[in-house]
């Protein structure tokens, strides 16, 4: 990836709302929520579990759809896409970074980065050299053939990251991406996380518990009940 590859990307939310049904009920989990997300920031979402922080990320994501209300990517509708043309969109644009890491166990560290390429249908030679250069840039090349059982959790979470680098995203979004890591090794995450985001001029959304994590963010919001903390 080099600096400046690909432009941070914009997102926009206006008056999103996500209702789950749970054994016949229904339960509000974002109340109409309308957010801008400026290409290239670092923005941290923050609040108590179940406040509803996860599930704007994963909408912002296009890992889900909201129940009602908009969500943009560079003024361009995409919450009514198929789920074929998000799942396009989200390989293309999205990279996304899990607390409890989401590691495939029987492959190895460079097969794990490898696989959204071979999604992509990138070609074999390629997508092993681009898998290495991003474990290298992890600093995880000398671990490319171990397998995330032989990898501690700070390791398991660099070739994540790598991973979620690998289709050079304008978006990445880390989901409490220190949760599961002592301090030292999530003081370093958070390291490389700023530092590949300056390298390729990346939007980074975190959601978060932590807040030295949210701390290093440029702009924080607060979520609350399923509404930002003030609307």
């Amino acid at each position: 990836m080099e600096e400046g590859d690909r432009p941070g990307l914009s997102v926009r939310l206006d008056a999103v709302t996500k209702v789950y049904a749970v054994s016949g009920q229904e339960l509000p989990a974002l109340r109409g929520i309308s957010l801008e997300i400026n290409p290239g920031e670092v923005l941290a979402l923050v609040g108590s579990s179940g406040s509803g922080k996860s599930t704007l990320l994963h909408l912002s994501g296009l890992l889900d759809r909201p129940t009602t209300g908009s969500i943009f990517y560079e003024n361009r509708r995409v919450d009514q896409l198929s789920p074929s043309e998000r799942a396009v969109l989200r390989s293309r644009r999205v990279g996304f970074v899990f607390q409890n890491f989401q590691l495939i166990p029987r492959t190895t560290a460079l097969e794990n980065v490898e696989m959204p390429l071979l999604y992509q249908g990138v070609p074999s030679r390629e997508r092993h050299e681009r898998a290495r250069m991003l474990l290298s840039s992890v600093g995880m090349s000398d671990r490319e053939r171990n397998f995330p059982s032989q990898l501690s959790g700070g390791q398991q979470q660099r070739v994540a990251i790598a991973r979620a680098l690998a289709a050079s995203p304008g978006l990445l979004l880390a989901d409490e991406p220190t949760g599961n890591l002592d301090s030292r090794s999530a003081s370093s995450i958070l390291d490389l996380l700023l530092t590949l985001k300056e390298r390729s001029g990346m939007t980074l959304v975190l959601v978060t518990h932590d807040q030295e994590l949210a701390r290093v963010a440029k702009r924080l919001v607060r979520v609350r009940d399923g509404l930002l903390e003030g609307s």
